[in-house]
């Protein structure tokens, strides 16, 4: 055998040059393995947002102690957060029109749910405010609504409401950093899907 070391060297060589393609075909598989869970999980996502999203609102609509709209109620939802802002950025959180925007705030002002102030600086623009009335009513839809979601929980156990909640936090963290306007985005989440 030889023993010589040109030979250890190529010995050597030829180990770390086989470990190093184990590792780098290892390394390859694991990122390959993470984007695929990547995939699945934003897949899953997409799948179980709008169900969510479609349970809480018939939720809401099958409430007496509320004759208002999901739009509605996402406007005060909004309002809550985001005091002071313009029609024109409600109706662009809303995805809907300035027009159709401003109809439906003219009901909320009605209602004494919403008040509308031409604003100082800029006079062709108005200022959208909850007003105490508002944000009781919408406290109220929303702890009903609350009420109604932890029915549907019940069967979970303890451990998995924490995996539920600690996995919810951590989207919570993500979409909300998606480089949106802060103004234009409601951090509680509340009743934020169109």
């Amino acid at each position: 055998m030889d023993t010589s070391p040109t030979a250890n060297s190529s010995i050597s060589s030829s180990i770390g040059s086989s470990m190093n393609s184990e590792m780098n075909s290892s390394i390859s598989s694991s990122i390959a393995s993470s984007r695929i869970s990547h995939h699945i999980c934003a897949n899953r996502i997409l799948d179980v947002v709008p169900a969510v999203m479609r349970c809480i609102h018939a939720e809401v609509r099958q409430q007496k102690s509320t004759c208002l709209t999901i739009p509605q109620l996402r406007s005060l939802d909004f309002l809550k957060t985001n005091a002071g802002v313009s029609l024109a950025e409600l109706a662009d959180y809303l995805g809907i029109s300035s027009a159709s925007t401003s109809t439906m705030i003219e009901r909320l002002v009605q209602k004494e749910l919403v008040t509308r102030t031409v604003d100082p600086n800029l006079k062709r623009q108005v200022i959208l405010n909850l007003t105490a009335a508002g944000e009781e009513h919408l406290h109220q839809v929303l702890h009903e609504t609350g009420d109604r979601l932890a029915d549907k929980l019940e069967q979970l156990t303890l451990e998995q409401i924490l995996q539920l909640i600690n996995g919810l936090v951590e989207l919570h963290q993500i979409f909300m950093d998606c480089g949106l306007d802060p103004r234009l985005v409601n951090p509680t989440g509340h009743l934020s899907s169109r």
